[in-house]
């Protein structure tokens, strides 16, 4: 009876029984002494479940070392050292490229770009960019770049280096974090737009439930009006620190919102718009502009990259609506409802089923973004996700405990809300690791694929080390035509031709091979493609002997034509390559005369390189002068002072390795004939570098192997170098 009495007074004094203090033992009646010891190792186990479930969330965050390679190949390679510099840097990603954003600069050692014109598009890979470069002197360079995906519009950058005649620093870096895609602003557009397109949906339709758990109307009235016009800021947000990341400067939002992200965020803020306007007094118009909105958002993001679209931005369209579902359910049952109890035994069927609805398009979106089960813990991506995923787990175990404890009449509405703020806590978690995985590059699909995929090698080019070919080239214009024999011997033979530097306006047509040798003759029409520039044909040769090959193509740009001259059989010169590797690499010293034109036309640039064993070299190109020697390099331009600095590991080596670097990969080496250069008897020697591409000929002393001419021909790089003073009394200093 005095339990009763005193039970009621407070009641009538508006105290619940959780806010009652106590004197002493005697103070509290009994029955709520009972209740009181009862739920004090409730509130133990409950506080050590979140300790645990905050820590496997921080353990399952990503390690920042473990960022993943969305850049998947580039030519040239990092670390590449090359004999010339390329025509061009090309670039392939995982997904296909906002060109109009993205960009690749080449810089020198002085920090100069050095490519010409802008980045260029590829033509037939949207995934691809190049940046034409012009006529570059020994040294290494570095490659920067920044890529915005067309699909998701994540902005990445990189970096790497290649060198020209020396070695090059293998050292890449790669900035695809969030804050590196998105920015800070960007991060919290998109985190603010997830959770209020959510909300948004949710209000719209647990409007009936709402009414049912008896929640405030005045609140869930300004939920309903709020999320529309917080997710039109949140995305305009997003947007514009896109924007700002990319090129910095919002001049380009025209071309942030050209792109397929950008038409797809355009609808969310479209949508949001009219949720503003209208949605509020039209309560089913708002729920359909929410979906709109929603799925939207979806396409906007890695959905659209996945490799099934269209099931993709469906699955993440309904696992965004289902957790906007699912957390409007836990907060706003704390937020809006003055009976908890009744509010989340409303909402408890509604919660349950968006938490499996959740689970399954998670399971289904993950099987459509991650290309292994490795990926899970190989990729910042997979590790989010993981960590994402014990978030929700969180949820399920936090909405679990408070279903149990509001089952029990003696768990006070106090106590009760202690798993609601943790599972709505969870829920903040796993919405922010939502956004991280926005910002984050998903694992690409086809890393496999090989660096020739980035130049305009055709098959059989890209092949000749296991074919029995000849390969010769020359400059024709702004071209270079090469062209290839398989097999190089009498009878019938497949006839390649490769025009390198053809952009797709060249309109490149009626290709014509003809041969003669004699009375002998053989032609070819060039009927078969094999790709941009690249004509295929077969022909006959009647006999052996000399046979003056000869192309023709019509273009765009005048006629295309090359002509040479080579013995059929053509013999194998492997061995004699072989012996002029042994050969220069005994030198002590030696001067070399190098002439480069861009084109067959084009100004020449005339180099003189002073070696001297092990490692040094004295390079003069017009009034400047460089010295390489081993970890050092000093440049100088005129008369003015000389400037340090470190040459990349291991350092620069002449003659060792010097050659074998230059001639690396050498294929279809063959012997086409002799000469006399400088009074020596020469043997001449043509192979080809497939991987550059580029086409080589060199005259080789008969009686000591010693180099004495070389030619290469490239796209954009026309080089003639004559050799002397080989093993002549000459000393390279390095500067005081």
């Amino acid at each position: 009876m005095l339990a009763m009495t005193d039970m009621s007074a407070y009641e009538m004094a508006g105290v619940g029984p959780g806010d009652r203090t106590h004197s002493g033992p005697i103070d509290a009646p009994l029955p709520d002494r009972a209740r009181r010891m009862s739920e004090g190792p409730r509130r133990w186990r409950f506080r050590v479940l979140w300790g645990l479930v905050v820590g496997m969330t921080l353990l399952g965050a990503p390690a920042p070392t473990l960022a993943h390679a969305e850049l998947l190949l580039a030519s040239p390679e990092p670390g590449t050292g090359l004999a010339q510099a390329p025509a061009a840097v090309v670039i392939k990603f995982s997904e296909p490229l906002n060109i109009g954003l993205s960009r690749v600069a080449v810089l020198d050692a002085s920090g100069a770009d050095v490519g010409q014109g802008p980045t260029l598009e590829v033509a037939g890979d949207p995934r691809a960019m190049r940046r034409p470069l012009g006529l570059l002197p020994t040294g290494q360079y570095t490659v920067a770049w920044t890529s915005v995906s067309a699909l998701d519009g994540h902005t990445l950058r990189g970096t790497y280096s290649f060198a020209v005649g020396t070695g090059a620093d293998a050292g890449t870096t790669i900035a695809d974090s969030p804050l590196d895609s998105e920015g800070p602003l960007g991060l919290v557009g998109r985190f603010t737009a997830l959770v209020a397109l959510g909300s948004w949906l949710a209000s719209g339709l647990l409007r009936r439930p709402s009414r049912k758990a008896g929640l405030i109307p005045a609140k869930t009235a300004q939920i309903a009006r709020l999320a529309p016009a917080i997710a039109f800021v949140g995305t305009a947000v997003s947007i514009i620190s896109t924007t700002l990341v990319a090129t910095g400067s919002l001049a380009a939002i025209g071309a942030v919102l050209a792109s397929p992200s950008g038409e797809a965020r355009l609808v969310v803020l479209a949508a949001t718009a009219l949720g503003v306007l209208l949605g509020a007094r039209i309560p089913p118009l708002a729920i359909v502009l929410a979906g709109v909105a929603i799925f939207a958002e979806a396409a906007s993001g890695h959905a659209a990259s996945s490799v099934l679209p269209p099931i993709a931005v469906a699955s993440f369209a309904i696992h965004l609506a289902a957790v906007g579902v699912w957390v409007y359910a836990i907060t706003a049952s704390p937020f809006a409802a003055p009976d908890l109890r009744r509010a989340l035994g409303t909402f408890s069927p509604y919660a349950v089923g968006a938490a499996v609805l959740t689970a399954a398009t998670g399971v289904v979106n993950a099987v459509l973004e991650l290309t292994e089960p490795a990926d899970l813990v190989q990729t910042a991506y997979g590790l989010v996700l993981v960590a994402k995923s014990v978030a929700f787990v969180a949820m399920a175990s936090f909405g679990f405990v408070h279903f149990v404890w509001r089952r029990r009449p003696a768990t006070s509405e106090p106590t009760l809300r202690g798993p609601v703020r943790a599972e709505a806590g969870a829920a903040l978690i796993a919405l922010m690791l939502a956004t991280l995985l926005v910002g984050f590059p998903n694992p690409p699909r086809d890393a496999e694929v090989s660096a020739a995929s980035l130049t305009t090698i055709d098959p059989v080019l890209a092949e000749l080390g296991a074919h029995d070919a000849l390969s010769i080239a020359d400059a024709s214009g702004p071209f270079i035509v090469g062209l290839t024999v398989l097999p190089p011997q009498p009878g019938p033979a497949e006839i390649r031709v490769q025009v390198l530097g053809v952009d797709a306006g060249d309109g490149l047509r009626t290709a014509r091979f003809t041969a003669g040798s004699g009375d002998a003759s053989a032609t070819a029409t060039l009927g078969e493609s094999c790709g941009l520039g690249c004509f295929a044909g077969t022909t006959t040769f009647g006999k052996g002997g000399d046979w003056r090959l000869a192309v023709s193509i019509d273009s765009n740009r005048g006629p295309i034509s090359i002509e040479a001259y080579v013995p059929l059989p053509a013999p194998d010169g492997s061995k004699e390559l072989t012996q002029v590797l042994a050969s220069e690499e005994a030198l002590k010293t030696a001067v070399l005369t190098e002439k480069l034109q861009g084109s067959g036309d084009g100004p020449t640039i005339v180099s003189t390189y002073r070696f001297q064993a092990p490692d040094r070299a004295e390079i003069t190109v017009n009034d400047a002068t460089q010295i390489l020697a081993g970890l050092d390099q000093f440049r100088r331009t005129g008369m003015g002072p000389w400037v340090k600095s470190a040459f990349p590991a291991p350092g620069f080596s002449w003659p060792t390795g010097y050659y074998r670097d230059f001639w690396a990969g050498a294929a279809a080496v063959r012997i086409l004939g002799t000469d006399t250069v400088d009074g020596v008897p020469s043997t001449i020697i043509g192979f080809v570098r497939p991987d550059i591409p580029a086409w080589f000929r060199i005259w080789v002393g008969k009686s000591d192997g010693l180099l004495r001419r070389a030619d290469m021909r490239a796209e954009g790089h026309i080089m003639n170098q004559t050799y002397g003073q080989l093993n002549a009394p000459i000393t390279v200093q390095t500067p005081p």
